[in-house]
């Protein structure tokens, strides 16, 4: 990882319960946590195929590069993209 210079841009705010692992607040919050990762640029391609009647489905998720602030607080963690 390397530090990341710019200003805070479209924040999510999630609340934390106190917790300060990032990990287990994205996993609570997860539907908010993906549609604020599709606003600032997430593609999802889609492929699904059936070949002597097995189906079989692929899905890719690609994030484009991007630095995050986080700030925890006792009840919420604030994260916000760098540009």
């Amino acid at each position: 990882m390397h530090r990341c210079k710019g200003f805070s841009s479209n924040t999510l705010i999630l609340e934390s319960d106190n917790s300060k692992d990032l990990k287990k607040i994205i996993a609570r919050n997860n539907e908010k946590f993906i549609n604020y990762i599709q606003k600032i640029g997430l593609n999802v391609q889609h492929y699904a195929s059936t070949i002597n009647f097995q189906n079989t489905s692929t899905t890719i998720i690609t994030l484009k590069t991007t630095c995050f602030k986080v700030d925890f607080n006792d009840n919420f963690v604030r994260i916000s993209a760098l540009k």
